[in-house]
């Protein structure tokens, strides 16, 4: 009896470990660049910007907007449609092809200008294999890690 409970107790570390590489594998990369020169002070509201070819029907970007206000929200931001202090846009690359369990992105990317001048101050990408379905936490997870140095500190 004693042998089979170390033989379960090794299956399951080892389903463990073949799980946790397996994720591992699908983890996004992330990196960030800003102007160092650019002042943070002071802005505290954004919005999204227009001008991407069929963002307003774009799945996909509702969807990254959806999780990005969340975490613009608890980092003190307010979204606004009048006069906001930086515009967000949202730029990504799918996966070649399309898989039976929706979108995949290959690249996700995040840039923050200053409204008034249009300036880029921000810019914060995930690459890797990363879902972009409403019911997976992949996506949520890639903008998480986006934006967890937004406001850069100097």
């Amino acid at each position: 009896m004693h042998g089979m409970k170390s033989i379960m107790r090794f299956g399951a570390v080892a389903a463990l470990v073949a799980a946790g590489i397996l994720l591992a594998g699908c983890a996004a990369t992330f990196n960030h660049a800003y102007d160092p020169a650019a002042s943070y002070e002071g802005l505290k509201s954004y919005g999204w910007a227009e001008g991407n070819a069929g963002l307003a029907q774009d799945i996909v970007a509702k969807n990254v907007r959806y999780h990005a206000d969340r975490v613009l929200e608890k980092k003190g931001f307010r979204r606004t449609s009048e006069n906001p202090d930086l515009l967000v846009s949202v730029q990504y690359e799918n996966e070649i092809g399309i898989n039976e369990y929706g979108y995949r992105l290959r690249m996700l990317t995040l840039v923050i200008q200053k409204a008034d001048g249009r300036q880029a101050i921000w810019r914060g990408t995930a690459t890797g294999s990363i879902s972009a379905d409403a019911a997976s936490g992949d996506l949520r997870s890639a903008i998480e890690g986006i934006l967890a140095k937004f406001p850069p500190t100097k």
